[in-house]
């Protein structure tokens, strides 16, 4: 079993991670994909917190030697499922930055295009309007 010192230390600091994850969804500073990763790895936290047995239940199927290996192996696992969720973001916004700055790309070529156009169009309109004076 885990002290009860370690237990209640890891209830209060779960509950106060919730709350700063909720204040921050609050105020739009985190976007929900990203927050459900962490409100689900605190939901881990407390459980194993409020429920330590299920702690040494793992540890005694999967055949760790100590309950707190098995506690850094989901700890760890959980970091890398964040970690892997945020790759595939990244990756996402790669390939839409790199479609968006071709498009602008081409829109500035159109543009130009269509100045020098506009450019052309007014000299032989100046030059029609000298040769209709004269």
């Amino acid at each position: 079993m885990f002290p009860l010192k370690l237990q209640l230390f890891l209830i209060v600091l779960s509950l106060l991670f919730l709350l700063l994850l909720i204040n921050m969804i609050k105020k739009f500073e985190l976007q929900l994909k990203y927050a459900l990763l962490w409100i689900f790895v605190v939901l881990i936290m407390i459980i194993v917190a409020v429920f330590p047995q299920i702690a040494f239940l793992f540890t005694d199927f999967f055949g760790f030697q100590d309950p707190s290996n098995f506690v850094f192996l989901l700890g760890i696992l959980c970091c890398l499922i964040i970690i892997f969720s945020i790759s595939i973001s990244i990756s996402t916004l790669s390939s839409k930055m790199r479609q968006m700055s071709q498009e602008i790309g081409l829109l500035k070529h159109q543009f130009n295009n269509m100045e020098s156009k506009e450019k052309d169009l007014k000299e032989n309109f100046n030059k029609r309007e000298e040769w209709d004076i004269e």
